[in-house]
């Protein structure tokens, strides 16, 4: 998924050894990049893009990740849209970073701003259909959700905790690795500055979304990822990066997009509004948060809801 994992297991004593826990894990991002990822010619979001409509059988895991993307649609007002494909392509974002080799393949036609109900999901049959026009990107949703399964995965296994972070989207949950719970560093959208500082949380997930990641250069003009819906560019808000606190990975992502494209006047009014912790930064540096995110400490106990 084109980004660091990190994983950290409270193990059982009595339960499993650690190895084959990890072992396990990572195979289970392994299968589902071959399934999610856009930059691979046979995965499972590939074959829905280029099938010009015709139910495509998928992996469960496929299922349970559109399922996701058509409820993040709703949740965010379409501010988190898994159709800007096309978009995010025509800015400069179709060949893979890592591999120059993996090329993002969509249909001829295919136009950004697609209906998400439009997109038939067959969980019995284990089949998803997306109109000739629209191609769908799990984007950073896909890392939120799979912190989550991983996380699943160890629990299930015999982990008595277990914390999973992919590319800054961290899942966690069961026993914490500290007394106090988990501590998860906040770094700054300008790698320079380092650390924000660290917020500890009994569990659920955590995502940062930020215009200073996955960057590149179109005819002299500065790019990046997050796909304005409303404009079909990059997004010109002026927050640097907005992180969330939720009760999963998944959600965690899907609201940190969407508070980055609130820009810096309705970011805290779209935490407040979803009973939501988070911090944002603007593209000048300052720093706000939702009010029981103390900035001085960068410290919260209790967890998040």
């Amino acid at each position: 998924m084109a980004s660091e994992v990190h994983l950290v297991i409270v193990g059982d004593p009595d339960g499993p050894p650690i190895g084959p826990l990890v072992a396990g894990a990572l195979a289970r991002l392994e299968h589902l990049e071959q399934r999610w990822s856009r930059f691979l010619p046979d995965s499972d979001v590939t074959r829905i893009n280029r099938s010009a409509g015709q139910p495509v059988e998928v992996d469960p895991d496929t299922i349970m990740l559109v399922q996701k993307m058509v409820e993040a649609w709703h949740l965010t007002g379409g501010l988190l849209d898994p159709t800007t494909l096309p978009a995010l392509v025509a800015a400069g974002y179709g060949v893979s970073k890592e591999d120059p080799a993996r090329v993002t393949r969509i249909p001829a036609g295919a136009i950004s701003g697609g209906c998400m109900d439009d997109v038939r999901i067959d969980a019995g049959l284990r089949t998803v259909a997306a109109p000739r026009e629209v191609a769908i990107d799990p984007g950073g949703l896909g890392k939120g959700l799979a912190a989550d399964l991983v996380v699943a995965q160890l629990l299930d296994a015999g982990a008595l905790g277990a914390l999973a972070s992919i590319g800054g989207d961290l899942a966690m949950a069961g026993q914490p690795s500290e007394p106090a719970g988990w501590r998860v560093a906040i770094e700054h959208p300008e790698p320079p500055h380092g650390q924000l500082g660290t917020v500890v949380v009994n569990g659920g997930g955590v995502a940062t979304s930020s215009t200073r990641s996955r960057r590149w250069f179109t005819d002299g003009v500065a790019r990046h990822h997050v796909i304005d819906p409303a404009t079909g560019d990059p997004s010109v808000t002026d927050l640097a990066s907005v992180t969330v606190f939720a009760r999963s990975g998944w959600l965690a992502e899907a609201h940190a997009t969407a508070a980055l494209l609130s820009g810096r006047a309705g970011v805290l009014d779209w935490l407040g509004s979803h009973g939501l912790t988070g911090l944002a930064v603007g593209r000048d540096g300052e720093v706000v948060a939702s009010p029981d995110l103390d900035l001085d400490a960068l410290l919260v106990s209790g967890g998040v809801a």
